[in-house]
């Protein structure tokens, strides 16, 4: 029996799942470049398997809710304003 985590943004997702920089891109609807330009591993962590280069979920989704404004109110990382 898989457990789902019903906190995630995507939970038909695994939480330690690996998405590709295509997947990500996707998701953030940006460009390829924008994401290997803009955003630094430090903002964004990478997992780089030989060539292949790849983002955990978990981090997808932190890198996400810290990134989320709701018109000037601070919104914690919980989720509850």
């Amino acid at each position: 029996m898989r457990v789902t985590n019903t906190s995630s943004i995507w939970p038909e997702i695994p939480e330690d799942a690996l998405l590709t920089r295509q997947q990500v891109v996707a998701i953030l609807h940006i460009g390829m470049s924008t994401l290997d330009s803009l955003i630094p591993d430090s903002e964004l962590p990478r997992v780089r398997l030989s060539k292949r280069v790849f983002v955990l979920k978990k981090d997808l989704e932190a890198y996400i809710l810290a990134h989320r404004s709701t018109g000037g109110a601070k919104i914690p990382v919980g989720g509850v304003a």
